[in-house]
């Protein structure tokens, strides 16, 4: 666990067999330096500028694979272009994008799709989206309305699921575990967990 993948897509679900708690960081300041220090299964950057990002994750050599939210952090396109020039640098994209999630698949990028579940309509959207863009990975927002969402959607959401957002305890992170998630991302420092 904890180690780049240059060649084919990461195994995400198989990492987090291992520690089922992936960082999620704003930008690359201090957050995203404890996160590419530890022996943590990805880490999740939601922010900031790429070239500082990359910059940051070039210095370390054994750091766990990165994964970039390309509709938040800025100087990079969600289009071809931008995913071929992250394709050399990182192991993992993430987008609510149908379009971002294709080209990511076809530049052999690990693809995190996420489905953000404030109602039915949006949730029954989003799953039709999944289907057609065929993600390795689903991430629910808000982490809490896993439990929930799984029970009325368990057969839409065929491959691994992370629960992210407003999660705040242990009790939280155990709570959605035990729901069946596969993993959660957080970026509440506390709960990031060693192995």
């Amino acid at each position: 666990m904890g180690k780049t993948i240059k060649n084919g897509a990461f195994d995400l679900h198989g990492a987090l067999r291992g520690n089922p708690v992936v960082p999620a960081v704003r930008g690359p300041d201090e957050d995203l330096e404890a996160a590419l220090a530890g022996d943590y299964p990805a880490v999740f950057v939601l922010g900031g500028d790429i070239f500082e990002v990359l910059r940051k994750a070039k210095k370390r050599r054994d750091r766990p694979p990165v994964f970039v939210n390309v509709d938040l952090v800025g100087g990079v396109a969600g289009d071809a272009v931008g995913i071929r020039f992250l394709s050399q640098h990182v192991e993992g994209i993430i987008s609510t994008n149908r379009h971002v999630i294709e080209l990511a698949n076809s530049a052999g990028l690990t693809t995190v799709q996420r489905l953000f579940a404030i109602d039915a309509g949006a949730i029954e959207r989003g799953i039709r989206m999944i289907k057609r863009a065929k993600p390795r990975c689903i991430e629910i927002l808000p982490a809490l309305a896993y439990p929930s969402m799984v029970a009325r959607y368990a057969e839409a959401l065929n491959r691994p699921v992370l629960a992210g957002g407003l999660l705040t305890s242990e009790a939280e992170v155990s709570f959605i575990l035990e729901a069946g998630a596969t993993g959660v991302s957080t970026s509440h420092r506390g709960l990031w967990r060693t192995p």
